[in-house]
């Protein structure tokens, strides 16, 4: 079960980046047969490295993955580790 505070946070970060214009300034993409999956690290704005967010596009339209509001790094680790998953199931991803 969710808690009130985490749904609020959670709110506010897909409000934020819903309404912004937001930048993704890291992008991975990994291939597999005629497969393609896209991992982007997505930022508010250029000049700042949070608010950040993971995104994971199967070619359906990108879903987030993780968000972090504060912790610098946290999305660049978080994309990293995905991208090593993705790897260690039989995936090629290249960093663009």
């Amino acid at each position: 079960m969710i808690s009130y505070k985490k749904a609020a946070v959670f709110a506010a970060a897909v409000t934020f980046f819903a309404s912004s214009a937001a930048t993704a300034n890291e992008t991975y993409i990994c291939k597999h047969d005629t497969q393609i999956r896209q991992i982007q690290v997505v930022y508010a704005s250029d000049s700042a490295k949070v608010p950040c967010e993971v995104t994971y596009d199967k070619g359906q339209g990108a879903v987030s993955k993780w968000q972090a509001q504060n912790q610098e790094g946290y999305c660049e680790e978080k994309a990293a580790e995905f991208v090593e998953k993705q790897k260690g199931w039989g995936w090629e991803c290249a960093k663009q």
